[in-house]
């Protein structure tokens, strides 16, 4: 029998030497417990997104200068770790100045077979006939994803009849454009153990021992895919492969570790979050409290902010004061009003006529002010925008479209909704629950234009139903339908709720705000893409100049 160690995914991007000081006290912990050989994660000395520097030669060379180090310090060890190729990272087998491919290998009488990447390891399983699986990817989290891995790894082992072993970084490793997440697996026909939680992961046992099984079974059955099956429901960007709550937790947890992984690997404990009353303040208050708490810090370290403008209701105001007070933090309140009139004074408006450039001064003040406070205090601004605004270029260039950190630029406005309800049965979001419930229950607003009071702005009727568009955004973004093809699909699903016309026009609007709204999205804030269906990366991206004729023509104009 061998007894094998998982070392720590946790890293900080790029800090080659720390992280190495790091991985020489996990391998001192592995020696402590008795174990033969330690496994890292993927990319455990940088994280794995490395941009630029990915065909960087010097990168190269440093790492594998330094995981050859790390393996000549510790003679007495079997180390399992990865050497950086002109192909990217693959794994070696290291005793000493000795190293090995790892794709096969012996020990003690068993066979090991190593892969670092899942998708690979699930095509691969139906041949393997080995002892133990070993598997080492680091690869971007999705909300759900761990949970079909979970499947795909349980079904490989009874399969294949051998111990699957996998060891996933990494906590730390970036904050854009992705996420990532530690999993940790040890599974064998008498005991199955699974965590992706960090704290967790870093706390709990990680030596195992591996013992010769039966190599291949003729049980071998379809196993699960990793990817997503999207049936065109009316709310398609939840995926039903995976039980709602569960999905929507998954998605909120995600989008803490995403701000807290942010927050620590540049040495922050402050944040500034503007909360307006509305659903994606609401949400991103909830999830930077969350992430603080994640991380122990002092939720004082939140500065809450409202900003009323022209047209703030008295409903939402109350509301955000309901809610940044229900979890503990201080209200504070600066009124743009005098401000953004000047500003307009300035450039020769009347602050009066409630024209376009009326409505984007306020949102470009209350920007200026959260981002200077954010300086003031050292911390940083939490962006608010969500995944249907970004489509459609619903926010202020220079205004509400701006962030040091955004943490929901990959979630909908539908999703949102289904979201919350969840999140407020949560331990430490609980007393968040009455002004949540109440915010759920007013339309959503840009609340920029005099109103006496009252919300008189709903985006609703000003562009259409949130579900509509969402529906419209998977068929435009993920299934790359037509606009004619949008239309029918949602007349389908949507059963005659809307009328063949209306949605002909709205499936134009959609196409047309998502190219003229692409100058926006190019400059997006930071955030991490936690859902199937996001705008990151410029396979999500179309030029911002481009004509609308190809969409006219579908649409027969």
């Amino acid at each position: 029998m061998l007894k094998i160690y998982a070392a720590s995914g946790k890293s900080k991007p790029l800090d080659i030497k720390n992280n190495a000081v790091n991985a020489q006290a996990e391998i001192e912990t592995a020696k402590y417990s008795g174990a033969k050989l330690v496994v890292f994660p993927q990319g455990f000395l940088t994280g794995v997104h490395l941009g630029l520097l990915a065909d960087a030669h010097y990168f190269a060379t440093l790492y594998n200068q330094t995981v050859t180090k790390l393996a000549k310090a510790n003679p007495d060890m079997l180390i399992l770790a990865d050497m950086y190729t002109k192909d990217g990272f693959k794994p070696m087998l290291f005793q000493g100045e000795q190293q090995v491919c790892a794709d096969r290998f012996e020990l003690e009488g068993m066979t090991f077979v190593c892969f670092n990447s899942a998708h690979k390891l699930r095509e691969s399983a139906r041949d393997i006939k080995a002892d133990c699986i070993v598997l080492t990817e680091s690869a971007p989290v999705l909300a759900g994803s761990r949970q079909l891995l979970k499947d795909m790894l349980t079904a490989v082992q009874t399969a294949t009849g051998a111990t699957v072993f996998a060891n996933l970084g990494g906590y730390g490793f970036t904050s854009h454009p992705d996420v990532y997440l530690p999993a940790l697996a040890y599974i064998n026909s008498k005991e199955t153990f699974f965590t992706t939680t960090l704290p967790q992961y870093l706390e709990c046992e990680k030596c195992w021992l591996i013992e010769p099984g039966k190599k291949g079974s003729s049980m071998f059955h379809n196993l699960p895919n990793l990817e997503f099956d999207i049936a065109f429901n009316q709310n398609p960007l939840v995926p039903k492969q995976i039980d709602e709550k569960e999905y929507c937790l998954d998605l909120f947890h995600l989008q803490a570790v995403a701000l807290a992984a942010r927050m620590s690997n540049i040495n922050c404990k402050k944040a500034v979050v503007a909360v307006s009353g509305g659903l994606d303040s609401a949400l991103a208050l909830l999830v930077t409290v969350n992430a603080f708490d994640f991380m122990g810090i002092d939720r004082k370290g939140i500065r809450a902010i409202s900003m009323p403008g022209f047209g703030t209701s008295n409903t939402t105001k109350s509301l955000a004061q309901q809610l940044v007070e229900s979890l503990g933090l201080d209200f504070e309140l600066i009124d743009i009003t005098k401000s953004a009139r000047q500003a307009l004074l300035d450039i020769g408006h009347d602050a009066v006529t409630p024209d376009v450039t009326f409505e984007n001064v306020q949102a470009r003040m209350r920007t200026l002010h959260g981002l200077n406070l954010a300086n003031a205090i050292g911390g940083i601004m939490i962006g608010t925008g969500d995944l249907s605004e970004e489509a459609l270029g619903f926010s202020t260039y220079g205004g509400d479209h701006l962030a040091s950190y955004n943490v929901n630029s990959s979630i909908s406005k539908t999703v949102i909704r289904t979201m919350l309800p969840y999140v407020i049965q949560l331990d430490n979001m609980k007393s968040a629950a009455q002004p949540i419930t109440d915010i759920l229950n007013i339309p959503v607003s840009p609340e920029l234009v005099p109103h006496g009071g009252e919300i008189l702005q709903k985006t609703e009727e000003i562009l259409a139903p949130y579900k509509l568009i969402d529906f419209f955004i998977y068929c435009f973004i993920v299934a790359k339908l037509s606009p004619i093809e949008m239309a029918q699909r949602a007349s389908c699903v949507f059963e005659g709720e809307f009328g063949s016309t209306y949605l002909k026009e709205k499936a134009q609007m959609l196409c047309r705000r998502f190219i003229t709204g692409q100058f926006k999205r190019s400059c997006a804030p930071e955030g991490a893409a936690l859902t199937h269906v996001h705008l990151s990366g410029l396979d999500r991206s179309v030029p911002s100049d481009s004509a609308m004729s190809l969409f006219n023509h579908f649409l027969g104009l």
